[in-house]
């Protein structure tokens, strides 16, 4: 397996946890889990739109993340 491969498999991993993350965190924001919101200072309308961009986000970085380890 080549230097440049690994690399792709490491990144993409990684990429995959960090969307995961942030899918889990949108969720964990939108349900309030241990008061988050008012830790972060985030207004109840605005909730919906972090949880919009953090989804999103972590949605295409899983992607992104498959196709490199698949090294399509």
């Amino acid at each position: 397996m080549s230097i440049k491969r690994k690399v792709s498999i490491v990144v993409g991993l990684a990429q995959n946890v960090i969307g995961a993350f942030a899918t889990v965190f949108a969720f964990i924001l939108y349900h309030n889990f241990l008061g988050i919101q008012a830790v972060l200072n985030i207004t109840a309308k605005d909730v919906v739109l972090y949880m919009l961009i953090l989804i999103v986000f972590g949605l295409l970085s899983i992607i992104n993340g498959l196709f490199l380890v698949n090294e399509q």
